[in-house]
């Protein structure tokens, strides 16, 4: 659940975000209404076929019209001339068709018999893009965010709303479900096979509210529920985070060579908070020099976004020990994807947290997520810059879970430092013909990295987990812990 106005000083804001993926079309567009040209995506070796849709902005604002972009994969070999898969972006804010390749990839058994449909949710990509400018890395590493109050927070959320000029109450979930349909609508597809990652997964449920018989099977990966606040992630960030310590503090080369790292984190963050590191470190990309203030914020978001992947996670023990020491480069390559704000669109992610989790807070909620400070921070964030974008809330039926019998996978990972499989609980609560997996060392987004790729097109085909052999997903997918800067292979002699 890869995040709020104007993206100045966007690593600072990253960690106040709430979760942050040739050849013709196929036979079963034969009924299509859209215009489809050919088009190629950033690491999808096939053509696609992308077309648009007109849509009204609103059901009191019909003369006012939005473009909705999509893109269609077509199957390997169309087997359900009828049928096609529909994945939704994750963020909130990502565009489907700019992480076309990620979708390809989890989804390519799927893929084999039925073609994929992405669509730029209204407010990303290239369906009325909502974003705003952002600081180059120069200046977000030099930002000391420690010397700025909200009125900073509320600066930029002043600006950006003034540059986008759109009320964002037409961007919410709700009122984009309706667009997915219309989408299918124009391709000629009479049932479509739903994936969601991360906010992805709250799309999806609100398309099965909406338009049910539209849909043969769903598979949620990453609950995202809307009726879960998107504010627990603090404690999902903590519980990853101490996941890892334990981890290390069983592996003995670990042990052995980062003691004590939990404590040592925390004697960090209190350093940082008291007095900002000043270094000087090399650009990520580039190698050229750059001045870097590290503070608390900073140092938790790079930790933060590394708990998603394996791969950073084996980071976290040596870029903790090395930033106590004053060396900040690990977590400088750590913090190199946060330099685009990750491609997710702002104006969009704030309609969503506004318009659907900021206004449903009680005091009580508000004091409950606060317990941990990337929840107290997140909260802070939305206090002073959600009653500037005067979102409407959305209906409180909104708010109810989905209550469907719909064939559902839902797929959870038990690492995850965003949608805990806690939540995917939460969803279930009228789905009642869902199954619940687990991967018990799966970070965000169980698909992308274990066999649940295969799970999933068998799902499709047989809408039912019945006899799924679903032992693949207890394998161990973690990676060794880095030693030294070398990597892993170096470990201490015993």
């Amino acid at each position: 659940m890869k995040k709020p106005f104007k993206f100045k000083k966007s690593l600072v804001k990253l960690a106040l975000l709430p979760l942050i993926l040739g050849a013709a079309l196929s036979a079963q567009a034969a009924t299509s209404t859209a215009e489809l040209s050919a088009c190629y995506a950033k690491g999808l070796s096939d053509r696609a076929q992308c077309g648009k849709i007109s849509q009204p902005l609103s059901e009191s604002k019909t003369e006012q019209k939005i473009d909705i972009h999509f893109m269609v994969i077509p199957a390997i070999k169309p087997l359900y001339p009828q049928e096609a898969i529909i994945a939704f972006a994750g963020g909130p804010g990502q565009s489907a068709t700019e992480i076309a390749a990620n979708f390809e990839r989890i989804l390519k058994y799927a893929r084999e018999s039925r073609d994929i449909i992405l669509v730029d949710q209204r407010g990303t990509g290239k369906s009325n893009l909502l974003q705003c400018d952002m600081d180059d890395l120069e200046q977000q590493f030099a930002l000391n965010d420690t010397l700025l109050g909200l009125d900073f927070y509320k600066e930029d959320a002043l600006k950006c709303k003034e540059k986008l000029n759109t009320d964002l109450s037409d961007y919410t979930t709700v009122a984009a479900a309706k667009d997915f349909d219309a989408v299918r609508d124009a391709l000629g597809y009479s049932k479509l096979h739903l994936y969601g990652g991360s906010y992805g997964t709250r799309i999806a449920l609100e398309y099965m509210r909406q338009f049910p018989d539209s849909v043969a099977s769903a598979v949620l990966d990453g609950l995202a529920p809307n009726n879960q606040s998107l504010m627990a992630i603090g404690g999902a960030i903590e519980d990853s985070l101490n996941a890892l310590f334990t981890q290390c503090e069983a592996d003995k080369k670990c042990a052995n060579s980062y003691p004590n790292l939990k404590q040592q984190w925390q004697s960090l963050l209190n350093q940082v908070e008291q007095t900002p590191i000043e270094a000087s470190v090399l650009h990520p990309r580039t190698s050229k020099p750059l001045a870097m203030t590290m503070t608390k914020m900073k140092l938790y978001s790079a930790i933060r976004m590394a708990l998603y992947s394996h791969s950073f996670r084996a980071l976290v023990p040596l870029a903790i020990s090395e930033a106590a020491k004053g060396n900040l480069a690990p977590l400088v390559g750590m913090m190199a994807p946060s330099e685009d704000g990750l491609g997710l669109a702002m104006g969009m992610h704030q309609a969503i947290v506004c318009g659907e989790d900021w206004p449903r807070l009680t005091a009580a909620d508000k004091a409950k997520y606060s317990e941990n400070y990337m929840g107290k921070m997140m909260i802070t964030g939305l206090d002073a810059t959600c009653p500037i974008w005067n979102v409407s809330p959305v209906p409180s039926s909104y708010y109810e879970p989905v209550a469907s019998d719909i064939p559902t996978l839902l797929l959870s990972g038990g690492l995850d430092p965003a949608t805990p499989a806690k939540w995917a609980e939460v969803a279930m609560e009228k789905l009642s013909n869902a199954t619940h997996l687990v991967a018990p060392t799966a970070t965000h987004i169980v698909a992308g990295q274990s066999c649940a790729n295969k799970l999933i097109a068998k799902f499709y085909d047989e809408k039912t987990v019945g006899d799924f052999d679903t032992n693949c997903l207890e394998e161990d997918t973690r990676k060794q812990f880095f030693m030294n800067i070398n990597g892993p292979a170096t470990a201490d002699k015993e």
